[in-house]
């Protein structure tokens, strides 16, 4: 069982690279709620490697890097793609005829989401601060927040931010989009702590902030749909500002 065991989180690892190379693609070909779906799939395969490593205690310099490369993957290369899709498909031709650099601008967030995310990561396996805690917005929540995002504005479901997409110029809602990107992105590579959802306990004392992570997630979810999940993770970060600094 030991020598079997060990193999365990790697191969939990690759499913999460593999649902992330199935996001990307998805991407690639416009199907965002695909991309979206895959993104979370990996999500709880990287959930599940780290909880099999520390069950059984299956830790390895090569389970690390691994992880960082799928995370990179899944988390970095997907939502990355997903909003370069959804720029590309917005700017209009003419745009290129009259600003001729204008519309490559708005890449830049685009470009911020991978790039961001390796530095994240890179920082992340050599800062020995982050052992119950996070420095800076960890690369799933930022996935989870732009797959959901971008699939809510590209909804016809009749949500007030759907409905807003389409009403608002092009231009102006690039223009938002790009900074919402970078800013974010910035995020990752903040020293902003943030806290981990790894418990030791299922007491209250000790785990307010994922309690009310939680309760927050499923109230959001079930009032706002897919939008909501991408507030439950501006409510992570509001948490973890709010909550950690007064500690």
């Amino acid at each position: 069982m030991n020598r079997i065991g060990k193999y365990i989180p790697n191969t939990l690892t690759c499913c999460n690279l593999v649902f992330g190379c199935m996001a990307c693609i998805a991407a690639l070909e416009g199907q965002s709620l695909h991309a979206m779906t895959y993104i979370f799939v990996a999500v709880a395969f990287d959930f599940a490697d780290g909880l099999a490593a520390r069950l059984l205690k299956a830790y390895s310099p090569i389970g690390k890097d691994l992880d960082s490369l799928a995370d990179m993957v899944s988390f970095g290369v997907a939502p990355g793609l997903m909003l370069f899709r959804f720029i590309d498909e917005r700017i209009a031709s003419q745009w290129v005829n009259v600003y001729s650099c204008l519309p490559y601008l708005f890449y830049i967030g685009a470009l911020a989401i991978p790039v961001c995310s390796a530095l994240r990561l890179a920082k992340f396996n050599n800062d020995t601060r982050q052992t119950t805690t996070f420095i800076g917005l960890p690369v799933p929540a930022h996935a989870i927040f732009w797959s959901s995002l971008i699939c809510t504005l590209l909804s016809g479901s009749g949500s007030m931010l759907s409905g807003m997409s389409m009403e608002i110029e092009p231009l102006i809602l690039l223009t938002v989009i790009t900074v919402i990107a970078i800013a974010t992105s910035l995020l990752l590579v903040s020293e902003i702590p943030m806290f981990s959802l790894k418990v030791k306990s299922l007491a209250w004392k000790g785990n307010e902030l994922r309690y009310l992570l939680i309760l927050g997630a499923v109230a959001l979810t079930v009032w706002l749909g897919i939008i909501g999940i991408a507030m439950t993770i501006l409510l992570y970060i509001l948490l973890s500002f709010v909550g950690l600094r007064s500690k």
